[in-house]
């Protein structure tokens, strides 16, 4: 079975974003410009509990013809607005990234919200693991005044912005998982921990921005888009929205053209055509390939279920 397989439904991509509100604006706009990073900049006030990272299984495996974003794309990063937190004694500022691929054409950018802390910190753990590669980038200084003048905010989300656009155009970082992490490793746990609580409504926000986000960070066909995607048809599939399911199954499974013994494939099969009989749609070519696998000696009938999977994962 390979990716021009004819017998392989075609289905064209969409990409799916979630919101989240913003209070007590400080700065709104694109704050991208093409200078050099400020080389001074100031602590939010606050800590941070440390977390231990994680990694995500079958990270850098791609998955599908090409494997991954197309070379003539281009990222772009910019600081959209940024927020004045307070939290009983402590203040800080948190700054909304907006994820761009291909200025101009994209009218669906991803986007994460992060701290000083936070960017300080996959700051500290890039140059202890790229120190060469860091020599000559410049991350905004620690202060312990002045940190909510909105000059000061200004400056600092321009150069968050130079930051990340540096460190994504070093192909060593721009792969890493640290990097990757720093933007949907969030979403992706919580979306997680709430379908294995069985509060799918809850999992679905967080998935779906990660999901996202590493299509525009990874490509549309990365082995962890695909993992994000089969998270989303199960939650979907649990509250009885089927069409959202099918939908998403169906994306899930052009990601795996060409690939007959991922482990993906058979349950994300089964679960393709049980939804597709569901909603009442035409399932044969489906059930054709699931036919062409188990023809190749490949175990369809006692193998997890696709929820089964994506239970044990992270």
């Amino acid at each position: 079975m390979r990716g021009d397989n004819p017998f392989w439904p075609g289905k064209e991509d969409t990409e799916l974003t979630s919101d989240t509100d913003d209070n007590d604006l400080s700065i709104s706009g694109t704050l991208s410009f093409d200078g050099d990073i400020t080389d001074s900049g100031e602590e939010d006030m606050g800590t941070e509990a440390e977390e231990p990272h994680q990694d995500h299984p079958g990270r850098n495996t791609r998955v599908g013809s090409g494997g991954g974003r197309n070379a003539q794309e281009r990222i772009v990063f910019e600081v959209m607005n940024a927020r004045t937190v307070k939290e009983g004694h402590s203040k800080y500022v948190v700054y909304q990234v907006h994820v761009v691929k291909s200025p101009g054409l994209d009218t669906s950018p991803a986007f994460i919200e992060k701290r000083y802390s936070q960017f300080d910190k996959l700051n500290q753990c890039l140059r202890k693991r790229f120190p060469h590669l860091l020599e000559s980038v410049a991350f905004p200084k620690k202060t312990l005044t002045g940190n909510f003048k909105s000059q000061t905010i200004a400056e600092r989300s321009r150069a968050f912005e130079q930051y990340l656009q540096h460190l994504h155009s070093i192909p060593q970082i721009a792969t890493c998982h640290e990097f990757l992490d720093f933007f949907y490793l969030e979403d992706i746990r919580k979306g997680y921990a709430m379908i294995r609580a069985g509060l799918y409504k809850e999992a679905i926000p967080s998935l779906r921005n990660a999901l996202h986000l590493q299509e525009k960070l990874l490509g549309e066909t990365h082995d962890l888009v695909l993992q994000t995607h089969c998270a989303i048809v199960v939650a979907y599939e649990a509250l009885d929205e089927l069409w959202h399911a099918q939908t998403y199954s169906e994306t899930a499974l052009n990601c795996l053209k060409g690939y007959l013994h991922h482990g993906f494939l058979v349950p994300l099969l089964q679960t393709h055509i049980r939804l597709c009989w569901r909603l009442g749609k035409d399932k044969k070519d489906w059930e054709a390939i699931l036919h062409e696998v188990a023809a190749k000696g490949i175990d369809v009938n006692s193998g997890p279920t696709l929820k089964d999977i994506v239970m044990n994962k992270h």
